[in-house]
């Protein structure tokens, strides 16, 4: 009895030497526990945030409350917040007051996370290339769901504004508009909360693109690598993620062999499929090809004008997007205005395929489409006349039509302020497609 008496009065002692004992410095003390208060503003009614907490433990909680943790360092971050819209959802991003602290023993944390509305997103926004004023336009969705005129909510001149894609921030990458502007520039999403002109917080250039026209095209891939299209060099440039904050980068890959690329589309899998205009193909290479030191394609595509086998003349390719199912749509400008797609089962194999479209749209043959983008409904956006972005409805992407009858476009918004408008682009793109910025 007396053996158990003094190996449970050793333990005591051991325990409370532990107790009075402070960790290291710097260090972070593990013993006990602690409370972190939580609490969440900004979103709207109804809309539920996703806000995972990670320390000794790890948890993911969606409303307001007081946890009961154990002590030690804690890092809390905020997933972004989508609300669904018709045309194009808005994005909430919260701001952490304590993103990182040390919980110790009997303490109490207090965590706000205050969302905010990502400025670019729930916006059409599109390029100005002569007329009007300004040359980046963006347009609330509430003034895309029915025809009419529309003042853009957002009208500046900016350094880039040729070609536009987003990352999954919210930031707008562009094409240089001028040979005196960067190649590439990006404008982060909150300088788009005032009226003011932005001013770009990246610049990049590639040493080897000295020509004119410098790019006609930029997309992501899905691990957040940046391609350049190059007409004047006849080549595409992979910029790696790590790459782009430098100002002279030099490219991670380059793609040859192209007569005039014009556009770049990324396809299910990471697939890239480039619009090589001078040549009047879609180019397609394998995801897994591109992390070679030389990538070969592995199919081109062509889109054959006519039924008649004596007759070979094939659409040209000025822009490519894909739908949720997988379907690549083309746009020949020119003399016919055709919106045609390649059909999803058509977009793999080998060598070079003559394809009829599955589907072929003529467009009014006065209309210059530059650039295609489809929005949360399944609607294709297209710029058209001077001042015109329009819209074709799901149910007309099914329906050839030609010249004679060409299709009459289900919204046609009119810009008050806006010239002959080009690539339009949402954030967030649909969920679903095969965009980086697509969020969930």
């Amino acid at each position: 009895m007396r053996i158990n008496l003094q190996k449970a009065s050793l333990g005591a002692l051991v325990a409370s030497m532990l107790l009075a004992c402070p960790p290291p410095p710097g260090a972070c003390d593990t013993s006990g526990t602690g409370s972190i208060v939580l609490t969440f503003s900004g979103l709207p009614d109804g809309v539920t945030p996703t806000v995972t907490l990670r320390g000794p433990s790890e948890q993911t909680v969606t409303m307001a409350q007081t946890l009961m943790v154990g002590s030690g360092t804690w890092a809390v971050s905020a997933e972004l917040v989508t609300v669904s819209d018709p045309v194009v959802r808005t994005v909430y991003a919260g701001r952490v007051s304590a993103p990182n602290f040390c919980l110790t023993r009997g303490s109490t944390q207090a965590v706000d996370v205050a969302f905010s509305k990502v400025p670019t997103s729930n916006r059409l926004w599109v390029g100005n290339s002569a007329g009007g004023t300004g040359n980046l336009h963006g347009f609330d969705s509430a003034a895309l769901r029915a025809t009419g005129t529309a003042a853009s909510a957002w009208n500046q001149d900016v350094a880039g504004s040729a070609s536009a894609a987003f990352d999954r921030d919210g930031n707008l990458w562009a094409l240089g508009n001028t040979t005196a502007d960067p190649l590439v520039v990006r404008f982060p999403a909150g300088a788009f909360a005032a009226s003011t002109r932005p001013m770009p917080d990246r610049r990049i250039d590639l040493a080897a693109v000295r020509c004119f026209p410098r790019a006609s095209a930029l997309a992501f891939d899905p691990q957040g690598n940046l391609y350049v299209a190059s007409p004047c060099q006849k080549e595409v440039y992979r910029i790696d993620a790590a790459q782009l904050a430098s100002e002279m980068p030099t490219p991670a890959v380059t793609l040859t062999g192209f007569q005039s690329p014009s556009a770049l589309a990324f396809g299910p899998g990471g697939a890239l499929f480039v619009g090589d205009n001078g040549a009047d193909e879609v180019v397609r290479y394998e995801a897994s090809a591109l992390s070679g030191a030389s990538p070969m394609p592995t199919v081109k595509l062509k889109a054959r004008r006519s039924t008649m086998p004596a007759d070979t003349s094939v659409f040209g390719v000025t822009a490519l997007a894909f739908d949720l199912a997988g379907n690549l749509w083309a746009f020949d400008f020119g003399s016919s205005n055709v919106v045609y797609h390649f059909p999803a089962v058509e977009l793999t194999g080998s060598g070079t395929k003559s394809l009829q479209p599955g589907v072929r749209i003529t467009v009014a043959v006065t209309g210059i489409p530059e650039g295609l983008a489809f929005d949360e409904g399944g609607g294709l956006w297209l710029p058209m006349r001077q001042g015109d972005v329009v819209r074709l409805a799901p149910e007309q992407l099914t329906v050839s039509t030609g010249a004679a009858a060409p299709t009459q476009p289900d919204r046609t918004i009119t810009g008050s302020a806006l010239g002959y408008a080009r690539d339009p682009a949402f954030f967030p793109a649909p969920k679903g497609l095969p965009l980086f910025h697509a969020l969930p």
